[in-house]
């Protein structure tokens, strides 16, 4: 016991006093934060989860492919009546069934709760958007960790203000979940990045752990969102490999595979009623595109197509993404901030760099949409983050060495010891970025949003139509131009259909599925081919039409003008033709809307049928 007593005071005799001057110092040079701010997940939960509720409740489906391609085959797991595209034939097999089971698993919850099909199409967007608010909000936690306080906060509220995740995170498609991959692996990739030296595997299970669970998540978004997300993740496995050695990275590939891979197939083959490898079949439909075929047969764009894009849905980020290469080069040069991670540009390079490569792999394919950008979105906007805050560390090291006097009265008076203008600038420029965001969301849902508050007043006017009829035949409710806008059977009621009449589209529409699942699955419609050739088949005529929804455009022959139409509901929707581009792409108050032209978006039905709603015409 004397033995260990002595011991004791001899530590504690060496031990260095510790008063207020044996702290470290406030700051040691401009720029510096001596106690970085990272907040907690908690605080940067509650504003995502707000904003993108919103969005579930309010972003119109800006692609048909959305409605046609996973809206209604999900419609039709659910209620056993829906609209079939030729990639759900057997024949071709290009779309999973598995990616759609997990989906129908929580919409069949929430329709044992919720009594309407529109309310469950809005249930299953809340839960995507929940998904994705708890996915960024852990990306910018980590950021926080792995970067600074200052750069995870800038990602949060890039995250936060984008126009593109807005709409990006409720989507349903592949490319939206793949992005929800691309997020939850690039989190898990931030806690494996302090790594061993190259070429060593690291001995800390946690790290292995970290690489593990990205490699699954990549292997989640390739097998059941997205193929061509292994491009994105080229540099996250390259990474692995040097990481945990070769042997490793193909144990961990080859177990996520198989975990995934396996019950994919079996739901495939259960409603294909083969063995399908949609993943497969989608890569190898899209290698024709070379010939000029497959994907080109829908539109091509030219080179620059995504920068425009990106001009509208990341605005301000756009620039401080271009330039981040450079400005994380620069960063170098500057030492860290007390208590921060050091510079590590080349780090930084690696996990930014599957962003770039898929910038310029999808910039270089004829066929370009903008859902295709998606997966990247969350790595555009991580590289804006840290372009940002080097940017301000750069500035700071500039004016310590350029106005050493100005920089030492602004650690002395300015916030977090930084010279008031190298945190306004950011601050003000995350501020316009969030304004412009606001005003592009704001033309989405003014100028855009009148299809689905006519078709939730179709779905509700019919209902109460049904319910009063003796037979039990089907409503048909009609579009013809407008058919790409129609957003899917869950806004319609049982007993009413969709059809589509002749108005100028040649191309191939979808048919309704033969029958209820899986027998209807795998029934093969012959006149489905993958050249978009017309079939008359899936059009029908307008005079057995009961409802039409109709764009109203100066010069159209529309239906209202025939006797027995009458429009039962108006919204205005943008004439865009006709609208200056810049007051079409954003929504500003008091301003935009004398600039502007609109049009109707009508609801048209049959005398008999407004007679029966509202007791006279």
């Amino acid at each position: 016991f004397s033995t260990k007593m002595a011991a004791r005071r001899r530590r504690a005799a060496a031990a260095p006093p510790q008063t207020p001057d044996a702290k470290a110092p406030r700051s040691s040079s401009a720029g510096h934060l001596p106690r970085p701010y990272r907040p907690r997940l908690a605080l940067l939960l509650p504003p995502l989860l707000a904003v993108r509720l919103y969005g579930a409740l309010a972003s119109p489906i800006t692609d048909c492919d959305e409605a046609f391609n996973y809206w209604e085959p999900l419609h039709y797991l659910l209620y056993g009546r829906g609209l079939q595209t030729w990639e759900y034939s057997p024949v071709f097999g290009l779309r999973s069934y598995a990616y759609l089971a997990m989906h129908a698993a929580f919409a069949r919850l929430a329709s044992s709760v919720l009594r309407s099909k529109v309310s469950v199409f809005l249930a299953v967007r809340c839960a995507l958007g929940c998904t994705s608010a708890v996915l960024e909000a852990r990306l910018a936690a980590r950021t926080c960790a792995w970067a600074s306080g200052e750069a995870g906060v800038a990602l949060w509220a890039l995250l936060l203000s984008s126009a593109g995740m807005w709409h990006a995170a409720v989507a349903l498609l592949p490319s939206s979940f793949a992005m929800l991959c691309v997020l939850a692996a690039w989190t898990a990739w931030m806690d494996a990045s302090p790594a061993l030296p190259a070429g060593s595997p690291p001995a800390d299970r946690s790290v292995r752990k970290a690489y593990g669970a990205a490699i699954f998540w990549v292997a989640a978004g390739c097998l059941l969102g997205w193929p061509f997300l292994c491009v994105l993740a080229a540099p996250l496995a390259i990474d692995a490999v040097v990481a945990l050695g070769l042997r490793r990275f193909v144990a961990r590939a080859l177990l996520a595979g198989a975990l995934l891979a396996a019950p994919s197939a079996a739901v495939d083959g259960y409603y294909y009623g083969r063995f399908v490898l949609p993943w497969l079949n989608l890569l190898l439909y899209n290698r024709s595109a070379a010939s000029g075929e497959g994907s080109q047969l829908y539109g091509v764009e030219p080179w620059h197509f995504y920068l425009r894009n990106l001009c509208l849905n990341l605005n301000l980020a756009l620039p401080a993404l271009l330039l981040a290469p450079l400005l994380l080069l620069a960063g170098r040069l500057v030492p860290a901030a007390a208590g921060e991670p050091p510079p590590r540009p080349g780090r930084a390079a690696v996990l930014l760099s599957g962003g770039y490569l898929w910038l310029a792999f999808y910039s270089a394919i004829p066929h370009k949409e903008e859902r295709f950008l998606f997966p990247a979105y969350p790595l555009f906007l991580l590289a804006a983050a840290l372009a940002a805050s080097e940017a301000r560390r750069v500035a700071a090291a500039l004016l310590a060495r350029c106005a050493p006097r100005r920089a030492q009265r602004g650690r002395e008076g300015g916030p977090h010891g930084v010279w008031p203008p190298l945190w306004g600038l950011p601050a003000a420029a995350l501020a316009a970025s969030a304004l412009l965001s606001a005003g592009r969301v704001g033309a989405l849902v003014s100028y855009y949003g009148a299809p689905l508050e006519v078709y939730s007043e179709v779905y509700s006017e019919v209902s109460a139509a049904l319910s009063s009829r003796a037979d039990d035949s089907p409503l048909r409710v009609c579009s013809g131009k407008e058919w790409y806008r129609y957003p899917s059977s869950f806004f319609l009621p049982p007993g009413a259909t969709p059809a589509f009449y002749r108005a100028g589209f040649d191309g191939l529409l979808p048919s309704p599925f033969s029958a209820p699942p899986p027998d209807g699955s795998r029934a093969i419609h012959a006149h489905f081919n993958d050249g978009n050739r017309d079939e008359p088949a899936a059009y029908t005529s307008e005079d057995r039409c009961d409802v039409i929804v109709d764009l109203e455009l100066p010069g159209d022959a529309a239906p209202r003008s025939r006797a027995g139409w009458h429009v039962w509901a108006r919204r205005p929707f943008l004439d865009a033709d006709r609208s200056p581009s810049w007051s079409r792409a954003l929504y500003v108050p008091w301003l935009t809307a004398g600039r502007n032209v609109y049009a109707n978006y009508s609801v048209l039905g049959r005398q008999p049928l407004m007679v029966m709603l509202h007791g006279s015409v």
